[in-house]
């Protein structure tokens, strides 16, 4: 991949120097909008995080957060490593396991449901304006077929108590088979863990809306730093708003298929081709992307690099400085574990609603 990279950047130098001269003559007005959306959406962010942590302080949410989007989009195959780092600040905020395991999930379910809805919305806006093709409405299909089986998985999941019964029977089974080898293992309920995260999720697919929607706030301010970015550049009518939102959802959706940290080279090369091919010059085109990517990429892995430094400076300012991450995940050492009582599958504790849009 790095090869790629590398020969790609090698073979485009000429437009990469134009696109650096375009962007240093960038508007001052500009850049401070620029960073202004910026700075909304990683606070837009952080606090959906914090609304389904249970409220912890914002400056600890937005910690969480960001120090894990620096891990995934810096690292490759960041994600564990990403979700260790949010779990270890977590437990250090005193926040309960099971809310951090229900957090994590119902923020990725909305981020995915909204990446989904949104290419989906705005090629339904596009095609309007003119003649559907093929390809429109192939992909206009997958979309409907994709959210409908999501909502249908999440609707069985969290729904069926057949399925949460088995679910916890399974979670159980594997418990004590781990439990044999690793005796620590055993002072937890893993099944009762299961339904507590179940239940907070079922809580917030009664609510779906609002969280919903500030995902869609989320994306949609990554969006509008490309555009104010290209507007900046100089480009005009030749890229129409709506043909625009259409590209960058579309290209946002399918750089997620893509094991990259961050999307880095797919994203880049995907949103620029894009709108070369919608009109845009491709200095100014490639111009506009490095400024977005600025904001939405380098930006965040340098705000959770400090962010982690403070928070490791805040521990041993606090006492703490022997334990790391592998001790965070382990727990803390001489203090008994609590096992958390065993709630029956179907009782008024795990709660009734549709799960759809939990994300």
């Amino acid at each position: 991949m790095l090869a790629a990279l590398g020969s790609a950047i090698w073979f485009q130098r000429g437009t990469i120097a134009d696109a650096l001269a375009e962007m240093r003559n960038m508007a001052a007005g500009v850049v401070a909008l620029l960073v202004l959306l910026g700075i909304v959406e990683r606070l837009t962010r952080a606090d959906i995080l914090r609304r389904l942590l249970g409220r912890p302080t914002f400056g600890r949410a937005l910690t969480i957060h960001d120090v894990g989007s620096a891990a995934s989009k810096g690292v490759p195959l960041g994600g564990p490593l990403a979700t260790g780092l949010r779990w270890s600040i977590a437990r250090d905020a005193s926040i309960p396991t099971t809310t951090f395991m229900s957090a994590l999930v119902a923020y990725g379910v909305a981020t995915t449901y909204v990446t989904w809805l949104l290419p989906l919305g705005w090629l339904v806006a596009d095609t309007t304006q003119r003649t559907a093709t093929t390809t429109d409405v192939a992909a206009l299909i997958a979309g409907v077929v994709v959210l409908g089986g999501s909502t249908l998985f999440w609707t069985v999941m969290l729904g069926s108590e057949r399925v949460a019964t088995r679910m916890v029977a399974w979670t159980d089974a594997v418990g004590a088979r781990i439990a044999r080898r690793i005796p620590a293992v055993g002072a937890h309920d893993p099944g009762a863990a299961l339904l507590d995260v179940r239940s907070s999720l079922r809580l917030a697919a009664r609510r779906p809306v609002g969280l919903l929607l500030q995902t869609a706030v989320a994306q949609s301010i990554g969006a509008a730093i490309l555009l104010v970015a290209l507007r900046g550049l100089g480009v005009g009518v030749e890229l129409g708003t709506v043909e625009f939102l259409r590209i960058y959802f579309v290209v946002t959706l399918l750089s997620s298929f893509v094991p990259v940290p961050g999307g880095l080279g797919v994203i880049e090369a995907g949103l620029t081709g894009a709108l070369v091919a919608a009109g845009v010059e491709p200095s100014t085109a490639l111009a506009g992307v490095l400024v977005y990517r600025l904001f939405t990429y380098v930006a965040p892995i340098l705000l959770g690099g400090v962010l982690y430094v403070a928070w490791r400076v805040g521990r041993a300012r606090d006492g703490c400085p022997g334990r790391d991450l592998g001790d965070d995940l382990a727990g803390p050492p001489d203090v008994e574990r609590h096992v958390p009582a065993r709630r029956r599958v179907g009782s008024p504790a795990t709660g009734r609603g549709a799960a759809v849009g939990i994300e």
